[in-house]
């Protein structure tokens, strides 16, 4: 939920904070966008797809490594070429990378998703903690990209944003807690087919419907709305 310089491919412009959160301040809300639009998406999912499509077919853990990786390097590339910006592509050819040397080094084809499982596990203590310490995420992160004033949480005219926030935190942590009860036990025992399709099915399309039920619960309570006072949204 922390603001990032990230490049708006619709407009061209650069602004801050991630593409899905700038939508907190339209009128509608882009599942294309939430995940970074077309190439975006592409980017993002090539790679594990033929992953997964390429081992299942052949059993080969170094085929199916070499493969998602010279998609994920293919990328990078013509955006080099193209001189757009490599956040996102980068982003995503790191975590490609590891899991392309774990499941080389290993000879398993499972722990290409290692990284990815380790992560989920990370994001759900997070936000979790967040909860624990009675600083959720999600209240904190609207909070920082509205630019409201500090300690805007303690004001009664801000409560209800906070219970929404708090809500939607949950929403979260449910998110990361589902992925890893379903991907962990098919690690485990080492279902690399089954575990690439979860890993496609629990990634983008959830990410995304989490998001635009994150940006449906905090619009209501969105500053620009100068006809609607944040104590009136429920």
């Amino acid at each position: 939920m922390s603001a990032l310089l990230e490049h708006d491919e619709s407009t061209g412009a650069t602004e801050s904070g991630p593409t899905w959160a700038r939508q907190l301040n339209e009128e509608s809300f882009s599942f294309t966008r939430a995940v970074g639009g077309w190439r975006g998406l592409t980017e993002s999912v090539l790679p594990g797809l033929l992953f997964v499509v390429v081992f299942i077919i052949f059993h080969s853990v170094v085929g199916a490594s070499v493969v998602a990786g010279v998609v994920a390097l293919l990328a990078v590339g013509i955006r080099c070429v193209q001189r757009q910006p490599l956040t996102q592509s980068l982003s995503g050819v790191i975590g490609v990378g590891i899991g392309v040397v774990w499941a080389l080094a290993s000879g398993r084809g499972e722990n290409f998703y290692t990284w990815g499982l380790i992560t989920s596990a990370a994001f759900l203590v997070g936000f979790l903690a967040s909860i624990v310490v009675r600083k959720p995420l999600i209240s904190r992160g609207a909070g920082m990209f509205w630019e409201l004033e500090a300690g805007w949480y303690r004001k009664e005219e801000w409560a209800g944003l906070n219970r929404r926030g708090l809500l939607l935190t949950w929403l979260w942590t449910g998110l990361f807690a589902l992925r890893l009860g379903i991907e962990l036990p098919l690690w485990l025992a080492h279902m690399v087919g089954p575990l690439g399709i979860a890993k496609l099915v629990l990634g983008l399309p959830l990410f995304a419907l989490v998001t635009w039920l994150t940006w449906m619960g905090l619009k209501p309570f969105s500053p620009t709305k100068a006809d609607e006072h944040p104590a009136q949204a429920s």
